[in-house]
C-alpha cells in the first residue's frame, strides 16, 4: 500500500504543476491563433484543475494527507516548471511531453493500485490515462 501511496502523491504533485503551467500557457498564449489555443489550453486546465480535488480524495481514502506546500509539490513532481514564457509552438510542445510524461507516472500509480486491490482506484487512473491520450493527441496534432 505504501508503494500506492507515493505513487499517487506523485500523480497529485504532478497534476498540480501541469495545471499552473497550463493555466500559465492559457493566459499568456499570443499569435495567430490565439484564440484557438486560448480555448485549448482553458479546457485542458479546467480539467486538471477539477483533479486535484479528485486525487486528494483517494489519497485521504488511503488515509494519507495529500501533498500541501509549493515546496513539497514541486519536490514530488515528476512534472517541470516553466522557466519563463514561450511561443505558442513552444508552449504546445511543453505541454506535449508533458502528457506523455503523466501517462507515465498515471500507468505507475495504476500498477500500484491493481497491486494493492484498490479497484475505484485503478479504475479512476485507467479514466485519466485515457483523458491524457486524448490531450496529447490534440496538442500533437495542433502542433502539426
Amino acid at each position: 500500500m505504501n508503494e500506492l501511496v507515493i505513487a499517487l502523491k506523485i500523480y497529485f504533485a504532478s497534476n498540480f504543476v501541469l495545471y499552473v503551467k497550463t493555466h500559465g500557457a492559457h493566459v499568456n498564449v499570443t499569435g495567430m491563433f490565439f484564440t484557438q489555443l486560448h480555448d485549448l489550453f482553458g479546457d485542458q486546465y479546467q480539467d486538471l484543475q477539477a483533479q486535484i480535488d479528485t486525487i486528494g480524495e483517494k489519497l485521504r481514502v488511503l488515509d494519507v494527507m495529500a501533498p500541501l506546500s509549493m515546496t513539497e509539490i514541486t519536490q514530488q513532481s515528476a512534472i517541470d516548471d516553466f522557466v519563463g514564457t514561450s511561443d505558442a509552438k513552444g508552449y504546445l510542445g511543453r505541454l506535449l511531453a508533458d502528457h506523455e510524461k503523466m501517462a507515465i507516472v498515471i500507468k505507475k500509480s495504476f500498477d500500484r493500485a491493481v497491486e494493492a486491490k484498490q479497484e475505484g482506484i485503478a479504475n479512476y487512473l485507467s479514466e485519466r490515462l485515457d483523458a491524457h491520450a486524448k490531450m496529447a493527441w490534440m496538442l500533437r496534432s495542433t502542433l502539426q
